[in-house]
């Protein structure tokens, strides 16, 4: 059987496609979301006046639950072992690392630039899934 082939024998480990599909928009939904996060922190930390940094603090639960659905979608999809891995990473890194430093950030200044150092440290591990799962029509 070629690589070509679109039947596959049962029990083999090709990517499931319309999951694919979903754990690649999960990761492009992610990196939009970490954008709004940013533009969230800074008008948290520049306004005087207005919501303060609580929006940033709420949307920081989207980007944890979009980051567990990336798990999920990389196991379904079997988007393989690395993906799977650093999929668990990337929601380990943003729902229980950011949260402890964002807590520990109110004490010392230098855990809250770690929150932020952790912040990019998170857009370029999406950025790496999202690249790295290629087109995901293109894949067989």
């Amino acid at each position: 059987m070629s690589e070509r082939t679109t039947e596959t024998a049962a029990g083999t480990r090709t990517p499931a496609r319309g999951a694919y599909l979903a754990y690649h928009r999960a990761l492009a939904v992610f990196l939009l979301c970490g954008a709004v996060q940013i533009l969230l922190a800074g008008v948290g930390v520049f306004s005087g006046v207005g919501p303060g940094i609580d929006p940033h603090r709420w949307f920081a639960l989207v980007l944890a639950a979009v980051a567990l659905v990336i798990v999920v979608l990389a196991a379904v999809a079997r988007a393989g072992r690395q993906a799977v891995v650093l999929a668990v990473v990337l929601f380990l890194l943003t729902f229980v690392l950011q949260g402890f430093l964002a807590v520990w950030g109110r004490e010392s200044a230098w855990f809250g630039g770690l929150h932020a150092l952790d912040g990019l440290l998170l857009i370029g591990l999406a950025a790496y899934l999202f690249v790295s799962s290629g087109s995901p029509l293109g894949r067989r």
